[in-house]
């Protein structure tokens, strides 16, 4: 019968991907199912893209693999070094790029009651596209990962201090760009 990966800490499950063998590709799987979705979500709302986000999606978790091979490497926490590997990949790619292709959300449901709720999270998107780079990546680390200002500031090599403030002038900014059509809503 075959182990249960899942009770493992990810730093047991970093040792055993070391390793080699049928342990090696189990421990892999278990962290890539224990992440996929939040890099992927952290990909794709960076890039506003579904294609470049598949894309650093995919090359995060290459590196990954690669890297943790190494004899000498240790990571200690995952999902940051995965957040932190897409952040910069997304950054050269965006650097190496004449354009930025814009946010497409899917297409929003019939119900009234969840209409309302995916226009509003498509207004966001939409704003969250009109603000430089730093700010949208500190909101979406933030409140849409979730992460505290110590995590982030271990991902972006910032102080959490000037992340503090990012995310207030982030909100700021959104808040001042949505304010028109919140007051169309509201009237």
């Amino acid at each position: 019968m075959p182990e249960d990966y899942s009770r493992y800490t990810d730093e047991q499950l970093f040792n055993a991907f070391k390793r080699s063998g049928k342990e090696k590709d189990a421990a892999f799987r278990e962290l890539f199912s224990r992440y996929e979705r939040k890099v992927y979500m952290f990909c794709l709302r960076l890039t506003g893209s579904p294609d470049d986000a598949n894309d650093i999606f995919q090359e995060t978790f290459t590196k990954f693999y690669r890297q943790s091979q190494k004899e000498d490497e240790h990571v200690s926490n995952i999902l940051a070094y995965l957040l932190t590997s897409a952040r910069n990949t997304f950054l050269n790619t965006r650097r190496n790029r004449i354009y930025w292709t814009p946010f497409e959300d899917e297409q929003i449901a019939d119900r009234a009651p969840m209409y309302e709720r995916e226009e509003l999270l498509n207004m966001i998107s939409s704003a969250l596209e009109l603000l430089d780079v730093p700010y949208r990546e500190a909101f979406i680390l933030r409140f849409y990962q979730g992460l505290s200002y110590k995590q982030i500031a271990e991902i972006t090599g910032d102080s959490v201090s000037s992340l503090k403030v990012r995310v207030m002038r982030a909100k700021d900014q959104v808040k001042d760009i949505l304010q028109p059509y919140i007051s169309d809503l509201i009237r």
